[in-house]
C-alpha cells in the first residue's frame, strides 16, 4: 500500500496526489496535510473534495487551517465546514482502528511529521448520521474531476458467507462464478469503530435485505457468535475473514425492518423516543385534568350540601303570602311613587347556592307587593311612614 500521496505515473515523494504538482507553495514551515475518510454509519460516503478519481471517501486539508488551539473540536469544526456537514452530527476518530471517538478538547498534534492523519494509509475517520449526510449543504471543490489522478491502494477484503432462514444464499457482492456463495467487502468500507456490531451492520446493508436477529460467527465451523462490542482489526492482518477459505458466516432471519432491528438509524430511534414521551406527557395531562374537574366538582358539592343543611336553620322562611301597601293617599295630583329597597334570600334557591337579590321598587298609593319562599331580612325603618307590612 503506498504510505504517501503521489501520482502513480511519478513516484517522487513530494507528489501532490490531486494534480501531480509539488506541496501547496506558501505553506508554513512544520505544517502538513491531514488526511481523513468519510462514512455514515451505514459505510463511506463521498467527500466534497475528493483527491483520487478511484477512490471519492478521501480527502485532506492543510494543518494551517485548523484554528488554534488544536483541539479535537477546531479540527472537527473545519471539516464539517468545507463538508457542508452539521458539527452536531459528526464525531471524529484519530485513525479508521479505534474504538471510540476524539475527547472534543483533546490537543492534537497537527505539525511536523506525527500526529493523526499524516498519510492516506492511516487516515483519521469522520462518521456522520446517515439522515444529516443526505441533508448535507454542497461545497464547491477546488479540484475539477478531471484532475484527479488514481490512487494505487492495495485492497483488503473481507469475505464472508450469508445464511437466511432456510440456508446459503448468494451474497450481491458475489465475485467468484466457481464459488457463487462467497462474497466480500472492502475493509475501507467499514466504518469505525471496527466492532462485530459494525461490520455486520454494513454486511447487511451491502445485502439489502430485511433481516433480524444478525448474527456473526468467526468461521463456517463455529458453534456460537461473536459479541457486537468485540473489536475487529481490519488494518491488520489476523482479522475474521481475511482469507477467501476462511470467510466468516452471518446469519439472519426475515424481517420487516430495512437491515437488523439493533442498527435502526440513531436519529429515527431518537424521533421514535421523543414522540412517544410527548404523547405520554400528553396522557398524563390529560389524566391530571379529569382529576381536578372529579375535584372541583366534589368540593362544590360539598359546599352545597354543607350550605343546604345550615341555611334552613338560620332563615325560617314565611309560610304565608307577604305583603307591602302604601299607607298613604296624597290624591292623584300630588301622586308620586314610593322608592323601596328590599334585600330578601330566596329559600327556593339554595342548591345552587343561597342567591342574594336586591330589589328596587317603585309603586303608587295603594299599591301592594306579594312575595312567597322568601326571608325579608332588610330594614325597613327608613320608610314605614309611607308602607306597612300586611
Amino acid at each position: 500500500m503506498d504510505s504517501g500521496d503521489r501520482n502513480p505515473t511519478d513516484k517522487s515523494s513530494s507528489e501532490d496526489g490531486r494534480s501531480g504538482t509539488k506541496l501547496t507553495p506558501g505553506m508554513r514551515p512544520g505544517a502538513r496535510y491531514i488526511y481523513y475518510r468519510l462514512y455514515t454509519k451505514d459505510g463511506p460516503l463521498e467527500s466534497n473534495s475528493p483527491i483520487y478519481s478511484n477512490d471519492r471517501f478521501i480527502s485532506r486539508i492543510a494543518s494551517s487551517s485548523v484554528r488554534p488551539p488544536h483541539t479535537a473540536t477546531s479540527l472537527l469544526r473545519y471539516l464539517c465546514k468545507i463538508e457542508g456537514l452539521a458539527l452536531q452530527n459528526c464525531i471524529l476518530f484519530q485513525s479508521l482502528s479505534e474504538i471510540t471517538a476524539l475527547d472534543d478538547l483533546i490537543h492534537l498534534s497537527l505539525w511536523g511529521t506525527t500526529g493523526p492523519g499524516t498519510s492516506n494509509g492511516d487516515p483519521m475517520a469522520l462518521v456522520v448520521d446517515k439522515s444529516a449526510a443526505e441533508r448535507r449543504s454542497q461545497v464547491t471543490s477546488v479540484v475539477q474531476p478531471q484532475g484527479l489522478f488514481e490512487g494505487d491502494h492495495e485492497h483488503r477484503y473481507v469475505y464472508y458467507c450469508v445464511y437466511d432462514d432456510d440456508g446459503e444464499i448468494v451474497p450481491k457482492t458475489s465475485f467468484d462464478d466457481n464459488n457463487p456463495s462467497l462474497g466480500r467487502i472492502k475493509t475501507l468500507s467499514v466504518p469505525p469503530p471496527h466492532t462485530v456490531s459494525s461490520l455486520k451492520n454494513y454486511v447487511i446493508k451491502s445485502e439489502d435485505v430485511s433481516a433480524i436477529n444478525v448474527l456473526l460467527f468467526e468461521d463456517e465451523g463455529s458453534e456460537s457468535a461473536m459479541t457486537d462490542n468485540d473489536a475487529l482489526t481490519l488494518l491488520s492482518d489476523t482479522f475474521p475473514g481475511f482469507t477467501e477459505d476462511r470467510p466468516i458466516a452471518i446469519t439472519y432471519e426475515s424481517g420487516t425492518a430495512n437491515g437488523s432491528a439493533d442498527n435502526e438509524d440513531p436519529d429515527d430511534i431518537q424521533t421514535r423516543k421523543l414522540m412517544e414521551a410527548l404523547a405520554q406527557v400528553k396522557k398524563e395531562l390529560n389524566e391530571v385534568r379529569e382529576g381536578w374537574e372529579k375535584a372541583k366538582e366534589t368540593h362544590v358539592r360539598e359546599i352545597n350540601e354543607a350550605l343546604s343543611a345550615i341555611l334552613p336553620a338560620q332563615l325560617k322562611p314565611s309560610t304565608f303570602t307577604k305583603i307591602l301597601k302604601a299607607t298613604n293617599d296624597w290624591g292623584r295630583r300630588s301622586m308620586r311613587p314610593i322608592v323601596v329597597s328590599l334585600v330578601f334570600i330566596d329559600l327556593s334557591r339554595v342548591i345552587p347556592p343561597a342567591e342574594v337579590v336586591d330589589y328596587r321598587m317603585e309603586w303608587l298609593p295603594g299599591d301592594k307587593l306579594f312575595w312567597k319562599t322568601g326571608f325579608f331580612i332588610s330594614d325597613p325603618t327608613s320608610f314605614l311612614d309611607d308602607v306597612v307590612f300586611c
